[in-house]
């Protein structure tokens, strides 16, 4: 990389950080607490992977968590440079940076870097895996960052396993299947991704080993599942159906069963702390799991919630869910004793932040944002509609450029899938990707801007 290119780079990380430099200091989540405590301390959590905790660790030089954002805006922006040079083939580096101010305040790709969470890395998942499909296309130094980048994306946090997996499956589907028509299919390489996520699932597992003793990817799935099996409705019908005596463990509990996960996984009362806590509640309620998904009728049941829970998924797209709560100034919220105890010098930055507040009283407030980003994803998605569905301007499109559009609307619905299926219907969980769609459609305009304006305006005459 040149020294001119690494300068962009380096003032597009921090573009990206503009949220963070408003905000007055990194932004947290009610999660912050345990990925710092799980690094610093080096306990491995129940509940999440400790990778992105390591991170965290290593990234801040345990003296300051802007460092961490400062790493990961490098990361996403190096990678979506790369991205948007395989989409459009010729993009200047001021279009890049002019991409990145729209992209950084009026999307969620700014407030999500800008946060000490994982959950940005969704989307580096999906563009490294792309970048790697074109391996050929990347010199040796750039396979070896790729590569790292999938690695760590996937093993920060559980769910991009899986969305990484569906999404790598949905493209070899789509190209073999010549749904999506590529001259130089030979020269794409699905094996590569297909080994790093195997890679991953091992990395995952020694270090959960090593760190924690458990040999194993994630060491709280069951409860995840058992607490959207009880959302959807499932574990109740189940329930009624099946119980005999006693013979599942929450069968004295089917006509008194917790309101919803959040009150099974973190109520101070309830069957799961009855029954001694995550680990003790393994192997009763992967029992229960078993039963539910050997029994048609409640696989059918779970199924159909799937599908409806995931276009729900789809909508949620509000920027800041989560972010701006009084919460986060009290002492014994878990962000602010993380911050107490390991970057106390940080403690009056934190508490001065926007987001507890200001010394002003001026605080995070995401309402225009939010009318902003609506606004360009519905321009966006409409504009996805217009050209996947008109034969006239995908002709325009580059091969290439088809492949990078089909695998970032295969990410955002993979994204949707996976956490309406195995989560919960958050706009959290959809915000951190759903910007791609707006993405997407920069790249399918910027590759024949003239192009596209004539036939869109011939279009709309007709």
């Amino acid at each position: 990389m040149s020294l001119k290119s690494f300068l962009y780079i380096l003032v597009g990380a921090l573009i990206l950080m503009i949220p963070a430099f408003y905000n007055g200091y990194p932004m947290v989540y009610s999660d912050t607490g345990t990925y710092i405590g799980s690094g610093m301390n080096l306990l491995l959590p129940k509940d999440r992977p400790i990778m992105y905790g390591l991170f965290i660790r290593i990234t801040s030089l345990q003296l300051s968590l802007w460092p961490v954002i400062f790493v990961q805006s490098m990361l996403i922006t190096y990678t979506l440079w790369h991205l948007l040079r395989l989409g459009v083939k010729s993009i200047s580096r001021k279009v890049f940076i002019v991409i990145l101010f729209l992209l950084s305040w009026f999307t969620g790709l700014g407030w999500y870097v800008s946060q000490i969470m994982p959950d940005i890395y969704t989307f580096t998942t999906i563009g490294a895996l792309l970048l790697l499909i074109f391996e050929r296309d990347l010199k040796l130094y750039q396979k070896g960052i790729f590569g790292f980048i999938f690695v760590l994306s996937v093993n920060v946090h559980f769910s991009n396993v899986l969305i990484g997996s569906l999404t790598l499956l949905g493209l070899v589907v789509a190209v073999k299947r010549k749904f999506i028509a590529i001259q130089e299919e030979k020269s794409l390489s699905f094996s590569i991704p297909a080994l790093l996520i195997l890679l991953s699932l091992a990395i995952a597992s020694l270090t959960n080993f090593k760190v924690g003793g458990s040999f194993g990817v994630s060491q709280g799935s069951h409860v995840f599942l058992m607490g959207k099996m009880l959302d959807s409705g499932v574990l109740k019908s189940f329930l009624d159906d099946k119980c005999q005596g006693d013979n599942y463990i929450l069968c004295g509990y089917k006509d008194n069963l917790p309101a919803d996960n959040r009150d099974l996984l973190w109520g101070k009362e309830g069957p799961l702390r009855d029954h001694g806590g995550w680990e003790k509640a393994k192997g009763p309620y992967n029992k229960i799991l078993l039963g539910i998904f050997t029994s048609p009728k409640h696989v059918l049941q779970y199924l159909y919630n799937c599908g409806t829970s995931t276009i729900s998924q789809l909508f949620q797209n509000e920027i800041g869910s989560g972010i701006a709560s009084e919460w986060y100034r009290q002492p014994n919220s878990p962000p602010y004793e993380r911050i107490a105890k390991h970057f106390p010098f940080e403690l009056n930055q934190y508490n001065q932040s926007r987001q507890n507040k200001n010394l002003w009283g001026q605080e995070l407030n995401f309402t225009s944002i939010n009318h902003v980003y609506h606004l360009l994803l519905l321009i966006a998605v409409l504009f996805l509609f217009l050209v996947v569905g008109s034969a006239s301007l995908r002709s325009l499109l580059p091969d290439r450029t088809k492949l990078v559009v089909a695998t970032l609307i295969l990410g955002v619905l993979s994204n949707a899938l996976v956490a309406a299926s195995l989560a919960n219907v958050y706009d959290r969980l959809q915000a951190r990707i759903g910007w791609v769609f707006i993405l997407a459609s920069i790249i399918i305009f910027l590759t024949n801007r003239a192009l596209f304006l004539e036939r869109l305006k011939e279009w709309f005459r007709k």
